[in-house]
């Protein structure tokens, strides 16, 4: 039963051994972290205990990277054997379940385990900058270990369950948002059940209470930032966050262990998901694909990619749904009635933020079918060049975004004071257009890197930005030129907005140009 249990991880673990790449990325990740200590250390006068200072900057780093492992990376773990049709060739091989789950998903648990590892060593250093000491360093990574291990197991089981890695990739996020809110609204609901007397001391409410506390204190979140950065940190290094993130992952493994044989003994054609598209013949044809336009690479990647009619509808009813909560959440916790103005707002970022979420995902899916289906050659074969192939895909993706897009300048509707004068304003407004310019750049890396990676594009592109975005001089002159009172009347404004259109221009031609050169060698092969 349990012969060749280890194959596929030891496997995996040298193959992760002979491969320079990662070790080339885990060094990349230390000289970061060296040029933010050397950071810190040059700015220590500036403000108290740089240490802390330079220890929380990373461990938020080291958050966002297993955040980003967890919905990249580890929901991809038996996803990807699935969309390639490989994951029969292992069963044949004689491999079994536990083998397949040790060699494909722990294996990336331990790679993924050695980046925090590597670092260690180095983050020691942040002792003698002063403000913190051993006994949080250790204590913030055994946190962060105990969160990788447990989402890498909640990832497995979406990916064990799911058809395709986006499917595994959106349950992740759904879970890792309840995870971030728990510490938020557990104390309330605790706080809610003790004024209306809910009975504490039964059988069934001491159990209730506990498992509020629990979920209060298991977020790595909440451990980190509230716990073990306070100055005078003296608690044990095995906490309930630990504990129970531990826990929580050996039974997610065990689950994906007991749902791999039901939810993978159908075969699957292997093809590219229909999605949310309806069929024709469906009594909701209304919104089906109907024919082919003039532009058929823009049909196919606005229906199968974007979505279609269908999802631009739930997105709209989403939409309004979030609109809806907003006003309630203004209503109920405001305290002064309703508050328009608050509620514009926030509903516009959050709509600004859904937009961003939803455009990366478009960007690092626009290329991911025609890749992994080695179908780049035949349409390079087609009477039309790589530009008009790209754009047209691009602009498919773009029509996906539009129901997002007018609901937002709705949403703006909202907001106080909102007149053609101030609109001018925020046209010409260089800090606006400098933040469109780095989400432009963000967008662009995420296409170029889907051209190399399987999975992980997303991750990845955050990961090579944020050292850029940190230590690009032209970067800091141009947030330093925008900060400058200069800047503030209107022809300043302009001429500094001028500059930042220029170089957005001059980073979209040499990205736009990289994706095509990469584009021409993927489709001669």
């Amino acid at each position: 039963m349990f012969h060749g249990l280890l194959a596929l991880l030891t496997r995996s673990l040298r193959q992760d051994a002979r491969q320079l790449r990662n070790h080339v990325f885990r060094l990349c990740f230390v000289g970061f972290i060296y040029l933010s200590l050397l950071f810190a250390s040059i700015t220590a006068g500036m403000y108290g205990a740089p240490g802390l200072q330079f220890f929380k900057s990373i461990a938020l780093l080291n958050e966002i990277f297993i955040t980003c492992a967890g919905i990249g990376f580890f929901a991809s773990a038996i996803t990807e054997e699935k969309e390639e049709e490989t994951l029969g060739l292992l069963i044949m091989a004689g491999l079994n379940p536990l083998g397949i789950l040790l060699g494909k998903s722990t294996s990336r648990l331990i790679q993924a385990s050695m980046l925090l590892i590597v670092q260690f060593p180095f983050m020691l250093l942040a002792v003698t900058l002063g403000g913190v000491t051993p006994h949080q360093i250790l204590a913030a990574y055994v946190a962060l270990l105990a969160f990788m291990a447990l989402l890498a197991n909640v990832a497995l089981v979406f990916s064990t369950i799911c058809e395709r890695g986006g499917s595994a990739a959106g349950l992740t996020t759904l879970l890792l948002v309840l995870y971030a809110t728990t510490p938020s609204f557990a104390p309330a609901l605790t706080a809610e059940l003790t004024r209306v007397g809910f009975p504490q001391s039964t059988w069934y409410g001491q159990p209730l209470f506990r498992l509020l506390e629990w979920s209060a204190e298991s977020s790595v979140y909440w451990r980190i930032h509230w716990r073990i950065m306070e100055t005078g940190f003296n608690e044990p290094i095995i906490s309930t966050q630990v504990v129970t993130n531990f826990v929580g992952g050996l039974i997610c493994f065990c689950i994906a262990w007991l749902v791999f044989i039901p939810s993978t003994g159908k075969a699957n054609s292997g093809g590219v998901s229909r999605g949310l598209v309806l069929k024709s013949t469906s009594r909701m044809r209304l919104f089906s694909p109907g024919r082919s336009w003039a532009m058929p690479l823009a049909w196919k990647d606005f229906q199968f990619i974007a979505g279609g009619y269908s999802f631009a509808v739930i997105k709209v009813f989403a939409y309004a749904l979030l609109l809806v909560a907003t006003v309630y959440v203004n209503y109920t916790w405001g305290g002064n009635g309703l508050q328009w103005g608050d509620i514009g707002k926030s509903y516009v970022l959050l709509l600004l933020a859904a937009i961003g979420i939803e455009a990366c995902i478009l960007a690092a899916r626009i290329f991911h079918d025609e890749v992994r289906l080695q179908t780049l050659s035949s349409l390079l074969m087609l009477p039309r060049s790589i530009p008009y192939l790209a754009y047209t895909k691009a602009l498919g993706c773009l029509l996906g975004l539009l129901p997002s897009i007018i609901c937002l300048c709705l949403g703006t509707l909202l907001l106080p004071g909102v007149d053609v004068s101030i609109a001018m304003e925020t046209l010409i407004d260089p800090f606006t257009w400098g933040i469109i310019l780095g989400v432009t750049i963000f967008l662009h890396l995420v296409a170029l890197l889907s051209l190399f990676v399987k999975w992980g594009a997303l991750p990845l592109a955050i990961f090579v930005m944020a050292p850029i975005s940190l230590c690009c001089p032209v970067w800091q002159l141009l947030f330093l030129v925008v900060g400058r009172g200069a800047v503030r009347d209107s022809m300043g404004a302009l001429a500094a907005t001028v500059t930042v259109w220029i170089l957005m221009s001059l980073v979209c031609f040499v990205f736009q140009m990289m994706i095509a050169a990469r584009l021409q060698e993927l489709g001669s092969k």
